[in-house]
C-alpha cells in the first residue's frame, strides 16, 4: 500500500472526504434550527447560515471541495473579533446570543477548510455543540421530536463514518460493492438507543440540579401581563387573557365537573392602594410560615386549623414571573411538597395583612402544593386594606355611585350597596370585550360614562372605586376562575384565558366579601372542551408534564425521590425479615444437616466453580480468539495478536490501516506478508468475496513469514518502535 497522495497545496488527500463532508454538513444544517423557535438566534442570521452552508455543500456535491488556507482563516478570525465585541455590547446585548453567532460562523469556516483528519473530527464536535445549544435553549416538548430526528440522522452518519474509517485502506471497495454501503439493521439501533437511555435516565435523576436553566432563550414579546406582580394597571390590555398557554394544573381527590366553579376560583393578589392609574400595596412585612417538613400554612388568622385530607387540591403552578401563590377562596390551609428547596429563603412563605401569600424568592420552576378547602369561604376579619381605602376624590365617580345606590345607606348596609353596583355593571348597559384601550387620563370615568365596554380589570376597578366614593373600603383582587376539565383523570387545566379580577368589599361583621361585577360573558367557567379540541388538551398536558418533570426537575424532587426509594427499600427489608422469621423455624433441621455436609461437599464444589470461572474468564479475556472465524479473519486476528505481543498499541477494533502501519514499523520484510493478510481480510470482510489466492495454507505461510521477520527484526532491535 502506498502512502496517501497529496493535493496541489500539499494537504493529504483524505479518503471519503466528499462523503464525510456531505454527512457532517447535513448535521450542521439541522442542528441549529430550534434556536430560532427559542428566540436564541435571529431569523435573518440563521437564514444566512443556512444559505452559506447550502452553497458550500452544493459545491462539495459537485466534487469541488473548498479548502481555505490558514492565512485566510487567521484574517477572518481577526475581522470577526471586533464584530463579536460589537455584538455583545451594542448588537444582541447578550453573551449567549453572541456566542451562538460565533459558533455558527466557526462551523461554516471549519467545513470550508478541511485539510486533515482532525479537522473532520472538529467539525463533528462543532455539530455536537450546536445540538446541545439547541436542546438547552428549547423549553417546548416538541424539542423531543427534534432530538429523535437528529438522533436518527446522526446515527446513520456515525455508522457510515465508522465504515469509511475501516475502509480507509481499501476505498475502492466502497464504490465496487453496494453491500459495503449498507447500514446495519434495527437490532443495533435499538440496542444503541436502549443503552443510551439506560445511561442517560439515571444520570438525569442523580446529577446535581441547577437553580435555574443554564441556557435560556429570550422570548421577546411573550412576557406575561401585570396583575400577578406588585402592581396592576387596568388600562393595559392583558396579553395573558388571549393566551392559550397552560399556566397551572389542578388535581383533586374526587372528579371535578361544571358545578365546581366556586371551588376553582383562586385568589392570587389583593390590592388596596389606588393612585389614579395603578393598583399597588403599601410596603409592609407580613408573617413568615415555614414550608419545609410538610407543615400547614393557614390562610386566615385562626391558629391550629384542622384540615380534611380528602378535601384537597394538588396545584402545579408554572413560573408566572411572580412570587405570589394562588389559593382557593374556599381554602383553609396550604401544604407544600417537602421543602421547595433546602435554602432558608425557599423554605418560608410570607402572608401579609390582606392574606396575600408570597414566596421570598421568585420561582424559576414549577411549584407544587396542596390546598385544603371547606364548604364555603372562611370569615376574613383582617383589617388589611381598610385604612388604605380612602376615596379618590372624583366628582364623576361620586355622582354615579350616588345615583346607583339612591335610597340605600352604604355605611350601614355595605353589602346591599355593593350588590346594587354589581348588578348594574353586569346589566345590559355594559359589555365584555378584550379589545385594547388607548391610554389616557380618567380611564375609569371614560369606561363608565361613554365606552361601557372592557375586560374584567376595568369592571373590578370601577366597582371598587365607586364604593370608595361612598365610604366603603374595597380591595381589587386578581386570580383565576374556572378551568378546562382534562380528557383523562381528575384534573383541571388553567390557561391564560382563566385569569380574572374581582372585588372584595368590607361588610363589617361579615368581614371581606367577594363580588364579581364582570358580565357573565367575561367570567371564565369550568367546561369540557369539544371532542375535536381534546387532542390539544393531550398535547398541552404532555407539555405541562414535560415542563414539570423534565425542565422543572429540581433538588426537592431529588430529595423526594430518594425518600420514596428509602421508604420502599425499608418496606422490602421489613417484608424480607418477616419472611425469614417465618421459615427460620422450619429450616432449622435442614440447616444443621447442611452445615455437617458442607464440611466435605462445599469445599469441593467451590473449587470446581472457581476452576470453571477461571477457564471462562480466560476465554473471555482472550480478545484475539479465532474460534468460528473464516481463514482470512482468523489470520488477521493472529497478526494483530502477534503485533500486540511485540508492544504495538492495537485492539481487535483497530482499523486495517492501523494494523498495517504497525506491521510496517518492523521493516519491509514484515510489511510484505502482513499486507497480504490485511488485503485478504478486507476483501473478505467488506466486499463479501474470498481471495482466491488466500487459502488457509497460504495464510498460514504468510503468518509464519511475518513472525519470522519480526523475530529477526527484534533480535537487532527495532528502531521504529523501540520494542526489543
Amino acid at each position: 500500500m502506498n502512502p496517501r497522495p497529496q493535493g496541489p497545496d500539499g494537504a493529504v488527500a483524505l479518503p471519503f472526504l466528499r462523503e464525510r463532508l456531505l454527512a457532517v454538513g447535513s448535521l450542521a444544517l439541522l442542528a441549529p434550527l430550534p434556536l430560532f423557535f427559542s428566540y436564541s438566534v435571529e431569523l435573518g442570521l440563521l437564514a444566512l447560515y443556512v444559505v452559506a452552508l447550502g452553497l458550500l455543500l452544493r459545491r462539495v456535491r459537485r466534487g469541488r471541495v473548498p479548502r481555505l488556507s490558514n492565512a485566510f482563516l487567521n484574517v477572518a478570525a481577526l475581522v470577526y473579533l471586533p464584530l463579536f465585541v460589537f455584538d455583545v455590547r451594542w448588537g444582541s446585548h447578550s453573551l449567549l446570543k453572541a456566542t451562538l453567532h460565533l459558533l455558527l460562523f466557526t462551523t461554516v469556516m471549519k467545513l470550508a477548510s478541511i485539510r486533515r483528519e482532525r479537522d473532520l473530527s472538529m467539525a463533528l464536535v462543532l455539530c455536537g455543540f450546536l445540538f446541545v445549544a439547541s436542546v438547552g435553549a428549547s423549553f417546548h416538548i416538541s424539542v423531543l421530536l427534534f432530538v429523535g430526528v437528529f438522533g436518527a440522522l446522526s446515527w446513520r452518519v456515525l455508522v457510515r463514518w465508522s465504515l469509511w474509517r475501516d475502509l480507509a485502506a481499501a476505498p475502492e471497495e466502497w464504490l465496487r460493492d453496494p453491500r459495503a454501503r449498507e447500514i446495519p439493521g434495527r437490532g443495533p439501533l435499538l440496542l444503541s438507543v436502549t443503552a443510551v437511555l439506560a445511561l442517560a435516565v439515571p444520570l438525569f435523576l442523580a446529577l446535581p440540579r441547577l437553580r435555574a436553566p443554564y441556557v435560556r432563550g429570550s422570548a421577546s414579546g411573550q412576557e406575561l401581563t401585570t396583575g400577578f406582580s406588585d402592581s396592576a394597571d387596568p388600562d393595559l390590555h392583558a396579553a395573558l387573557k388571549r393566551s392559550d398557554r397552560v399556566l397551572a394544573r389542578i388535581t383533586a381527590e374526587r372528579e371535578l365537573d361544571e358545578g365546581d366553579a366556586a371551588l376553582l376560583r383562586l385568589r392570587t393578589v389583593a390590592f388596596s392602594r389606588w393612585d389614579g392609574k395603578l393598583w399597588t400595596n403599601p410596603d409592609s412585612r407580613g408573617r413568615l410560615f415555614p414550608t419545609a417538613g410538610g407543615g400547614l400554612v393557614p390562610l386566615t388568622g385562626r391558629r391550629g386549623a384542622r384540615v380534611d385530607e380528602t378535601r384537597a387540591l394538588t396545584i402545579d403552578l408554572l413560573p408566572l414571573g411572580s412570587r405570589y401563590v394562588p389559593f382557593p377562596v374556599q381554602g383553609t390551609a396550604l401544604r407544600f411538597t417537602d421543602s421547595i428547596s433546602r435554602s432558608w429563603s425557599w423554605g418560608h412563605l410570607e402572608r401579609d395583612e390582606m392574606r396575600n401569600l408570597r414566596l421570598l424568592r421568585e420561582p424559576d420552576g414549577t411549584v407544587r402544593y396542596m390546598a385544603y378547602y371547606g364548604d364555603a369561604p372562611e370569615l376574613d376579619l383582617s383589617s388589611g386594606g381598610v385604612d388604605a381605602s380612602a376615596a379618590p376624590g372624583s366628582e364623576v365617580l361620586r355622582r354615579i355611585a350616588r345615583e346607583r345606590t339612591r335610597g340605600l345607606d352604604p355605611s350601614r348596609e355595605p353589602a346591599v350597596a355593593a350588590r346594587a353596583l354589581e348588578e348594574w355593571l353586569r346589566g345590559r348597559s355594559f359589555s365584555y370585550s378584550l379589545d385594547p384601550v388607548p391610554p389616557g387620563p380618567n380611564q375609569v370615568e371614560t369606561f363608565l360614562e361613554s365606552r361601557r365596554s372592557g375586560h374584567c380589570q376595568a369592571f373590578a376597578s370601577a366597582m371598587a372605586l365607586l364604593l370608595r366614593e361612598l365610604g366603603v373600603p374595597t380591595r381589587f383582587v386578581t386570580g383565576f376562575a374556572g378551568g378546562e376539565i382534562g380528557p383523562f383523570g381528575r384534573y383541571i387545566l388553567l390557561r391564560g384565558e382563566h385569569v380574572h379580577a374581582w372585588v372584595e368589599v368590607w361588610c363589617g361583621a361579615e368581614g371581606w366579601v367577594a363580588f364579581d361585577p364582570t358580565p357573565a360573558a367575561g367570567i371564565p367557567t369550568v367546561k369540557r372542551v369539544p371532542i375535536f379540541s381534546r387532542l390539544r388538551q393531550l398535547t398541552d398536558g404532555a407539555e405541562f408534564l414535560f415542563d414539570r418533570f423534565v425542565l422543572g426537575y429540581s433538588q426537592s424532587d431529588q430529595v423526594e425521590m430518594m425518600q420514596r426509594a428509602r421508604e420502599a427499600a425499608g418496606a422490602v427489608a421489613e417484608a424480607a425479615r418477616d419472611a425469614l422469621a417465618a421459615v427460620r423455624g422450619a429450616a432449622g433441621s435442614l440447616a444443621a444437616f447442611a452445615r455437617g455436609a458442607g464440611r466435605f461437599v462445599l469445599p469441593g464444589v467451590a473449587l470446581l466453580l472457581l476452576a470453571a470461572l477461571a477457564l471462562l474468564l480466560r476465554r473471555r479475556l482472550d480478545l484475539y480468539r479465532t474460534t468460528g472465524l473464516s481463514p482470512a479473519s482468523a489470520a488477521y486476528r493472529r497478526l494483530q495478536k502477534a503485533l500486540a505481543g511485540r508492544g504495538a498499541r492495537l485492539t481487535p477494533a483497530a482499523a486495517p490501516g492501523e494494523t498495517l502501519a504497525a506491521a510496517a514499523s518492523f521493516g519491509p520484510s514484515a510489511r510484505a506478508p502482513a499486507e497480504k493478510i490485511v488485503l485478504a481480510y478486507v476483501r473478505e470482510s467488506f466486499s463479501g468475496q474470498s481471495d482466491r489466492e488466500a487459502n488457509a495454507d497460504l495464510l498460514a505461510e504468510w503468518l509464519a513469514e511475518f513472525r519470522a521477520a519480526i523475530r529477526a527484526e527484534g533480535a537487532r532491535g527495532n528502531p521504529a518502535t523501540g520494542f526489543p
